[in-house]
């Protein structure tokens, strides 16, 4: 059996690791104990200025009003 590995620097804490080829962790094991309680990242609230309105909506308020003729 053959296994490959990768010579991997933590993102955390800059450490040398080995991984396997086919798992996709950028973390050490210790580093990964420590941040799995920390939420993922889709599950964050995404800050900063909400979206810009449609132009679409605006023209169509327009149209209503009589005066996007």
């Amino acid at each position: 059996m053959e296994l490959r590995v990768q010579l991997k620097i933590c993102e955390s804490c800059g450490c040398l690791w080995y991984r396997a080829q086919t798992h996709g962790n950028v973390y050490c094991r210790e580093c990964e104990e420590k941040l799995k309680n920390f939420p993922a990242p889709e599950t964050r609230k995404r800050r900063g200025r909400p979206a810009r309105k449609p132009v679409l909506r605006i023209w169509a308020v327009a149209a209503l009003a009589g005066g996007a003729e």
